[in-house]
């Protein structure tokens, strides 16, 4: 066949042209990500919170590098930067504001929304996207103030399980053993107690306790496990985290209370275990099992890659949440096209059962937590823990 030279210079400028534009194109990527999309992390290495946002920050970063291997967001690399709070709002505040002012695009905040107000309201203030990897409380957002403010945890959700779950398997009584350190433990109380209470269920007394900010009990729980024994309760619901939870926890077995005591996410983990020895008739509900029995696939990859990067087994899956953060992050760069604070919260706020690792994920303009996420309930006995099943709650509690 003869192709005609006017065929030929036809089909050289159009490459020309094509190889312009693509060079255009390049170029402008090239200029857009001169530099790496700043995720500013204000979290916990030390201090009381650094048993839960430890691990979701590495989980955090995995997820980065796992994110810049597919070719970041829209072509741009993501870099995370880290410094420790000490679980000091202040401190929190001053390195969040740092972080802004070198143009970070998302804060990641401590895990609970008492502690890292000061931080969130920095990032709000500045237009910019928040994420608490493990709050679960509807303070992380609108409730607060936080317009752009969001977790990936669920105490509504968490709470209404414990109690349906209790209710339903272990006892129609209760002993609510409340630790008012925090705003987490606090609100879990107080959400078991509206459901289990709706479910038709009673309960019997709620004992108080506190523990210090180097994570011990403040004092013995003596007169509160005494209550316990007189309640005879059917159930004990413990909203804690050690070290004080598990002395709590040590102080009820050790007065011969052999009852069945149900936890939240904050009682997760064997890393504690040796403050109740043989532990039994433990329940928690939590984000996965960090046991070798977990039914979803992503959570396995994420706990295999954990103990590659770090060289020790996870000790609690709240670590989950570190890794969905960045992941909804990027989703919603993604579909905005933008790092933009508002518009990235526009896209978060349509999130309907998005498949992150941490589970089916969604949130609505008002409701910036999840509520209706399954999660894993875990037994221990005799010091070993399975998982028993995934359950979502019938009806989240706030």
């Amino acid at each position: 066949m003869k192709i005609s030279k006017k065929f030929l210079v036809s089909v050289a400028a159009a490459a020309l042209a094509a190889t312009g534009v693509s060079a255009m194109n390049s170029t402008h990527a090239n200029a857009a990500c001169a530099k790496p999309i700043l995720i500013g992390a204000a979290m916990a290495a030390t201090g009381f919170m650094a048993p839960f946002d430890g691990p979701a920050l590495e989980t955090a970063k995995i997820a980065v590098t796992r994110l810049n291997k597919s070719g970041g967001i829209d072509g741009c690399k993501v870099e995370l930067k880290f410094v420790d709070t000490g679980t000091n709002p202040d401190k929190g505040q001053q390195i969040a504001t740092q972080f802004v002012a070198d143009g970070a695009k998302l804060l990641l905040v401590t895990c609970d929304a008492d502690i890292n107000l000061k931080s969130a309201q920095v990032g709000e203030k500045a237009g910019v996207l928040v994420i608490a990897p493990c709050v679960g409380s509807t303070a992380m957002g609108p409730d607060n103030g936080l317009t752009l403010g969001y977790s990936l945890g669920s105490v509504p959700g968490e709470a209404a399980i414990m109690a349906e779950y209790a209710y339903a398997s272990l006892g129609k009584t209760a002993t609510l053993f409340k630790d008012m350190s925090i705003a987490y433990t606090t609100s879990q109380c107080d959400a078991f107690s509206k459901r289990f209470k709706e479910l038709g269920g009673t309960v019997k007394s709620t004992q108080e306790f506190n523990q210090t900010q180097a994570g011990a009990l403040d004092k013995p729980v003596t007169a509160q496990v005494a209550a316990a024994k007189t309640d005879a309760a059917g159930v004990i619901a413990l909203c804690s985290y050690p070290g004080g939870g598990a002395e709590a926890l040590g102080a009820i077995r050790a007065a011969g209370i052999k009852t069945p005591v149900i936890s939240g996410f904050g009682m997760d983990g064997n890393f504690w275990a040796g403050a109740v020895p043989n532990l039994s008739n433990h329940y928690v509900v939590t984000y996965a099992s960090v046991h070798g029995d977990d039914t979803n696939a992503k959570v396995r990859s994420i706990l295999a890659d954990f103990k590659k990067v770090t060289g020790s087994a996870a000790a609690t899956s709240g670590l989950i949440t570190g890794a969905a953060s960045v992941e909804a992050f990027a989703l919603a760069a993604k579909r905005a096209g933008s790092t933009d604070g508002k518009k990235l919260a526009a896209e978060m706020n349509k999130f309907k059962n998005e498949k992150l690792t941490a589970g089916a994920t969604s949130f609505t303009p008002s409701l910036h937590v999840n509520v209706s996420r399954p999660m894993a309930i875990l037994k221990t006995t005799n010091g070993k823990t399975k998982l028993v099943k995934y359950a979502a709650a019938k009806k989240p509690t706030f």
